[in-house]
């Protein structure tokens, strides 16, 4: 779960209010169980040999003239992981030497071999050295999507895989992004980030409520063992993998239960399972976490009818926006008013929506957007270099077109002409120049007009921040509700029955809504086509009793009722 401090002492503060300030708080630390001593030993030797390292590098930086600090180090770092004969650290992307005097002279680019933007990944095995040229070929591209085409240059490349480690040669391999995403998800990759925190909130909960000494800790290997051999991760259903021997971790509630674990987990248990960790008895801590039994006998059924109440408490954040503060740029919303693109405005017109041209870098181009490239000529020409073309052969037959001779070779960049509703911004004299698509919507408005039909307004980031308020549909309608992304709406009826929901997605004709225990639904959409998402109109919404409801930290509902639509 991922709370900050401030929101961790008001939960604990809400629950005080409730039952009182507690004899002691049991907290689960996101790390393994106790170290053997021959893990500790390990651990020793390894820093030790970092250390070591580390004290060569500032001896070779202060030879080469440049700065000792961490930055620098790195690079050395990264230039010593090319290869363990000086003379065979090559450029992992051209096959070119790479020298300790070009470390320093602007010749090299510290490169994310996947890239960060796609993986998140900034971890040691995910950066390498490369030369700044290949760097800038490469853009937001994996070795193999980059190169894999240029028969030359991929030998070149896997050539020189046998010089970098296995945790950075993977990586250049056909099926990295797939072998990634199934190995290392985003959890795994924090879970050092983690475990700082989980200690930080520990000595933070000490000091505000036991004043020492009744905070203890309960490691989350051991929560995960008795969980699994009580058999409540299968609890909570998902069709799209197995949950007996793994939480699932697209329910909020596994929280609760981990929960339900750490309350029925005393020090002497945790005491048992860490000495059998010392005496290098895997099989054993198992084993005895199998034979421990359930606090009661009907422990198992009775967290299951708990989870069935449990209602998760979402925090939605409607942003601020303060006419005073405006004036200063100080005005916060939830989301970005507009994307980053700039579009050139052409005084066209396709019905209503403006045409608007945008440079696309040629190697970027799709099949679809060759239809909106905005010189008839060009456009022409390349329908015929690529026709019938789909994928590699598309992009390779790009990269012919502009590398023959003829009046676009060398050509980089193509104007793209469509259709898009933008924001325009005018120039000193307030003659319009350029545009913005806007990039989120601030809120979706529910309105019953005079004939009794409801219709939805969308109020977008950027309008809520100027100066006039959004017009009425109608001079005599009546808002009716008013839902910002991460609220919470309870529907008398759904694809799910009566449930409470929290608002996901807005858009102009719908809302996108998912049951409140429902976790990374887009994204589960997306990979895995389980759709969980509950869309409804206006209309929908005031057919199935749907209002705004408040959810503390603990899990209480205030709930008005239903709308009073006539």
């Amino acid at each position: 779960m991922h709370i900050g401090l401030n929101q961790l002492r008001r939960i604990i503060n809400r629950i005080v209010e409730v039952h009182g300030k507690p004899d002691q708080i049991v907290v689960e630390l996101a790390r393994g169980l106790k170290q053997s001593e021959q893990q500790k030993k390990e651990a020793q030797k390894k820093i030790k040999l970092n250390t070591d390292a580390a004290i060569k590098r500032s001896e070779k930086l202060a030879e080469l003239g440049v700065p000792d600090n961490g930055a620098n180090r790195m690079v050395l770092r990264l230039w010593e992981d090319l290869g363990g004969d000086v003379l065979k650290r090559f450029c992992p992307y051209t096959g070119e030497r790479i020298s300790a005097q070009m470390l320093f002279d602007g010749s090299c680019d510290v490169d994310h071999i996947l890239p960060y933007s796609r993986t998140l990944d900034d971890g040691f095995a995910n950066r390498t050295l490369c030369l700044r040229e290949a760097n800038r070929e490469k853009r937001n591209k994996t070795p193999f999507e980059a190169w894999s085409g240029n028969a030359e240059r991929w030998a070149k490349i896997t050539a020189n895989l046998k010089n970098l480690p296995e945790n950075k040669r993977w990586r250049f391999a056909p099926d990295a992004m797939t072998r990634f995403e199934g190995e290392r998800n985003f959890e795994a990759r924090a879970l050092v980030d983690t475990q700082y925190l989980s200690r930080i909130a520990r000595q933070y909960l000490d000091a505000l409520y036991t004043k020492g000494g009744h905070v203890w800790v309960v490691p989350g290997r051991l929560t995960e063992m008795l969980r699994r051999h009580w058999g409540l991760n299968g609890l909570l259903s998902d069709n799209n993998r197995e949950t007996v021997k793994a939480k699932n971790r697209q329910d909020h509630r596994h929280h609760a239960i981990d929960a339900a674990v750490i309350a029925a987990t005393d020090r002497g248990l945790v005491q048992k399972i860490a000495k059998l960790t010392e005496d290098h008895v895997e099989h054993n801590r198992e084993a005895f976490a199998a034979s421990v039994p359930p606090p009661w006998e009907n422990f198992r059924d009775d967290v299951r009818s708990r989870l069935a109440q449990v209602i998760v408490s979402h925090r939605a954040d409607h942003g601020r926006i303060d006419p005073a503060a405006r004036k200063l740029g100080r005005d916060t919303t939830t989301g970005q008013m507009h994307n980053d693109t700039a579009y050139g405005l052409t005084g066209e017109h396709r019905g209503d929506v403006p045409l608007v041209v945008t440079r696309k870098p040629i190697d970027t181009l799709t099949s679809a957007m060759t239809d909106k490239i905005r010189d008839p000529q060009l456009q022409r020409m390349l329908r015929v270099a690529t026709k019938d073309k789909q994928g590699k052969d598309f992009e390779a037959a790009i990269k012919t077109f502009s590398a023959k001779d003829g009046p676009y070779q060398g050509i980089r960049r193509v104007r793209i002409i469509e259709p898009i509703e933008v924001l325009e911004l005018g120039d000193a004299g307030g003659a319009p120049y350029k545009g913005y698509k806007p990039d989120s919507n601030h809120c979706y408005e529910v309105w019953k007009l005079p004939d009794g039909t409801f219709i939805a307004q969308v109020i977008t980031t950027f309008a809520a921040h100027q100066q006039t308020t959004a017009p009425r549909p109608h001079p005599a309608a009546k808002r009716i509700m008013r839902l910002f992304k991460n609220d919470m709406v309870r529907l008398d009826n759904s694809k799910f029955g009566p449930v409470i929901a929290t608002v996901e997605g807005i858009s102009a004709a719908t809302i996108s809504m998912v049951p409140h225990t429902e976790s990374n639904a887009d994204q589960r959409y997306r990979k895995e086509k389980d759709d969980v998402f509950i869309r409804m109109n206006a209309a929908s919404l005031i057919k199935n009793g749907a209002r705004r409801v408040h959810v503390n930290e603990i899990g209480q509902i205030r709930d008005a009722g239903p709308h009073n639509s006539r």
